[in-house]
């Protein structure tokens, strides 16, 4: 079970400590959408099944894991004086590099890297591991120390190194992987590198079978072998696979290696982030070389600063002159053309046919040693590429994913080389954006929305939109942003609007009776009956007719499309209630829809009867948060749809909705249900 304290509670707990705890135990969460985090699937793995939050703690005994609590602490310490010498961001990176701290870690230069593909450098792995070890090992040997006591020595340091850096998979590997070459060196054997790293799979795998699913265990054993298998491939390619040295084989050779790891990690970076960073293999090529010295400086530098202050702070402040370097150099590739390609998750069946290419190639140059393989890695990875994206851009009609975002709403429609988001925010799910709709559309392989709608200025529909607009230098990029017509401004809407100018998005406020089409579509009397995309604007109206009341700015003024594909129309209406609802109903600009997307999360206030009776649908989504303080979806409205025979969805339930049609037919699928 995993604890959660407040930080005055838990300065008295020591490692070891068995505690008494009162509080309310809670499941992880399961993912609620396509390509969100699932919560509970991560921490199953580490067999933890619960959280709680703690009311009450007391310690039962004081029993401490003396060794264990030293090198916390000794951590803890260490971090502190980092993050003194060098400020808090290249402190705390730093930190991570050296001590697999990465819970102060800035999200921004986190999501710098890993979007960069130079994630690897903030996990502990083989780099760092064979950085001490065999620095320490060599270091010993060259002092005439013998091979047993080397080893033992270089070993244990390692050992108590992994411990107090948190014991990842990666440096795990990297420990087992180095005890193996020392058992060798004082054997007298050979150790090769497929050998050790078969052995490490094996104890590894044993020891706990789910991790042969988690991300850092694909990432860590797959970089090693891209290595032992593909390297080779490109060598012979490049023509660098020779006996003689020069400059330009010693380049030959960094690049077949960084080109190998990139291409055989292809499958899990696509799985579990859903982009690709084609210029990883030159930035490694940069940034890997540079990292013992980033270790070396930030290990002798917090030695020096506590005997020679001055000195100490030099050689630390060299390590962040590093760290910025990787900063400029970061940020720099992401600027290019291509910097990323967003290819959407890849089925389990499209990876297992890269990598049985893949296993295949290496198989025929191990036989036939010829160029012609090289090529082939190429053609494969760029086969998975295309496949992938195919997968989510060409998409057979349209699809329309109504997401759990909690208590908000977040729409994404997708067809016609068009991509939408109407609405992106919640009031319970804290950065709705990034955890929930960003994922998603990263996942389907959308890198660019067209048209982001905003139908109203409410935070628990723009608070997510707002992240995207300030994110897109790392995220997903909005073209235009659409807001209700001018005259139902209000000040968060003005604010949104300026965010989105001063991070590039054009902004527009559309009429009632716009209409937004497909690519290179326009709705003609000759093609009326054809398949054709539209999205138009039928509230609020602007020109009130005499008799009605003119809605206020808000709720009664979201901004009401209606999506028409072929035969298949739907209705998404915002939080319009009151007399925004009533001036749609009175002035006919409704019609039958087969989908209803529901107004104010299912509120008593929308839906009327006389509006049911109008758009007539056979099926109506909620968008609610679960448990929500609200009460949404209020009964009175869902007896309302009950009585009307309208089959209704609900994210609270089914998590996402996904409609798909190609004009004639609709299936209608939830997230939940479908796992």
């Amino acid at each position: 079970m995993l604890v959660y304290l407040e930080k005055e509670d838990a300065a008295h707990i020591k490692i070891g400590n068995k505690l008494k705890i009162k509080g309310k135990a809670s499941a992880f969460e399961t993912a609620r959408n396509p390509g969100n985090f699932d919560q509970r699937a991560y921490y199953k793995r580490q067999k933890i099944g619960a959280y709680v939050w703690a009311d009450e703690v007391g310690i039962l005994s004081g029993q401490t894991e003396c060794i264990r609590q030293f090198l916390h602490e000794f951590r803890q310490g260490w971090k502190k004086l980092l993050v003194g010498c060098l400020g808090s961001y290249y402190g705390n990176t730093i930190s991570a590099i050296l001590l697999g701290e990465k819970g102060d870690l800035d999200p921004y230069m986190k999501k710098l890297y890993q979007k960069n593909g130079i994630g690897h450098l903030l996990a502990i792995s083989g780099l760092h591991m064979s950085f001490i070890g065999s620095g320490l090992y060599g270091f010993l040997r060259k002092r005439g120390v013998g091979f047993p006591v080397s080893g033992a020595v270089g070993t244990i340091v390692l050992l108590f190194y992994t411990v107090m850096t948190g014991a990842s998979i990666s440096a795990l590997r990297a420990l087992i992987m180095f005890s193996v070459r020392m058992g060798a060196e004082v054997t007298g054997r050979d150790c090769d590198l497929p050998t050790s790293l078969a052995v490490a799979a094996a104890l590894l795998s044993a020891k706990d079978p789910l991790c042969l699913s988690d991300a850092g265990f694909l990432f860590s054993f797959g970089s090693l072998c891209g290595i032992c298998m593909l390297t080779p491939l490109f060598e012979c390619l490049f023509g660098c696979g020779t006996e003689k040295k020069n400059i330009w084989t010693h380049m030959g050779k960094a690049v077949s290696a960084s080109l190998a790891v990139n291409l055989f990690l292809l499958g899990p970076m696509l799985y579990f982030y859903f982009e690709i960073p084609p210029y990883s293999v030159f930035l490694n090529l940069f940034v890997i070389p540079a990292l013992p010295v980033i270790m070396g400086t930030g290990l002798s530098g917090s030695v020096m600063i506590l005997l020679v202050k001055p000195i100490g702070i030099i050689l630390l402040k060299s390590s962040g002159v590093i760290l910025w370097a990787y900063d400029r150099l970061c940020s720099a590739a992401v600027m290019l053309p291509f910097g990323r390609i967003t290819a959407g998750k890849p089925s389990v069946q499209l990876l297992v046919a890269y990598y049985v290419i893949l296993f295949a190639l290496y198989g025929m140059y191990r036989r036939f040693p010829k160029k012609i393989w090289g090529y082939m890695l190429f053609v494969s990875a760029a086969f998975l590429i295309v496949l992938c994206g195919a997968k989510t851009r060409d998409i057979e009609g349209i699809k329309i994913t109504v997401l759990d975002v909690g208590q908000g709403d977040g729409i994404v429609l997708s067809g016609k080389g068009k991509n939408y988001l109407i609405d992106g925010g919640s009031s319970d799910v804290k950065q709705a954006g990034a955890q929930r709709i960003e994922p998603y559309l990263l996942s389907e392989g959308i890198g660019c929305l067209d048209y982001v709608f905003v139908t109203h200025g409410d935070e628990d529909h723009i608070s997510g939109i707002r992240e995207l607009l300030e994110g897109q230098k790392l995220g997903v990029r909005i073209d235009t942003l659409v807001l209700p017509p001018e005259e139902y401004h209000d000040e968060k809407l003005a604010d949104l609007a300026r965010i989105a100018v001063e991070n590039g998005t054009r902004v527009v406020s559309v009429k009632t009776g716009a209409n937004i089409y497909g690519r290179g579509e326009r709705q003609t009397e000759k093609n009326d009956s054809k398949e054709v995309m539209r999205l138009r604007c039928i509230g609020p109206l602007t020109d009130i007719p005499q008799g009605l009341t003119k809605p206020k700015a808000g709720n009664e003024a979201s901004l009401v499309l209606e999506f028409s594909y072929g035969n298949f129309d739907m209705l998404f209406t915002g939080d319009v209630e009151g007399a925004g609802e009533e001036l749609l109903v009175k002035s006919d600009v409704l019609r039958k829809y087969e989908i209803l997307k529901c107004a104010h999360h299912g509120s008593k206030n929308s839906g009327t009867a006389a509006f049911l009776e109008k758009t007539d649908p056979r099926a109506a989504i909620i968008s609610a948060g679960i448990d929500n303080r609200y009460g949404h979806p209020h009964e009175e409205t869902l007896n309302r749809l009950k009585k009307r025979k309208v089959k209704t969805y609900n994210t609270q339930t089914d998590g996402a909705v996904t409609i798909k049609s190609d004009g004639i037919q609709i299936s209608i699928e939830s997230f939940l249900l479908s796992k």
